[in-house]
């Protein structure tokens, strides 16, 4: 009996390419297996409380923004947690005097919102990650809930 016979099949049962083609789904499922594996190992699933503040939106998107909304990411869609807390203040905007001064007034029309958001995320030593993303104080969040959609920047982290 031949290893190969005249139709290409090995010992008669499988062909060539058609098992070529397994090993290679093998190794590409083993090798994410082995990467998830591998980001879950050190990490430490904890409470995160983040602090997002979105500058210079109007009043109708400023008044929809409740605590207890559900808020995701947006590009990934990711749940990043529950709204905690909301702070509207009226926004800062530089306006010039008569007399050439430049002076901070507060802005009539638009608002800023500091939101608090708390949520599960993973802790080591190389980043925090809420939801699917990964944060840091300075990184810019698009968020989202059935009703409104806004731009944050993150202001604090705590764990």
């Amino acid at each position: 009996m031949h290893i190969i016979d005249n139709k290409g099949r090995i010992f008669g049962l499988i062909n060539i390419i058609d098992l070529l083609v397994i090993l290679v789904i093998l190794a590409v499922v083993a090798r994410f297996g082995t990467k998830i594996h591998q980001s879950s190992v050190g990490s430490q699933a904890k409470d995160i409380e983040t602090v997002l503040y979105v500058k210079e939106v109007k009043d109708a998107t400023a008044d929809v923004i409740k605590v207890g909304d559900t808020v995701k990411e947006t590009k990934t869609n990711g749940v990043l947690g529950k709204v905690t807390n909301v702070e509207v203040k009226p926004s800062e905007t530089l306006v010039e005097t008569a007399d050439g001064r430049i002076v901070v007034y507060p802005n009539p029309v638009l608002k800023d919102v500091y939101i608090t958001v708390k949520g599960t995320g993973s802790v080591n030593e190389n980043a925090i990650v809420l939801g699917s993303n990964e944060i840091r104080i300075g990184t810019s969040l698009q968020i989202k809930t059935n009703i409104y959609s806004v731009t944050s920047t993150v202001m604090e982290i705590n764990f």
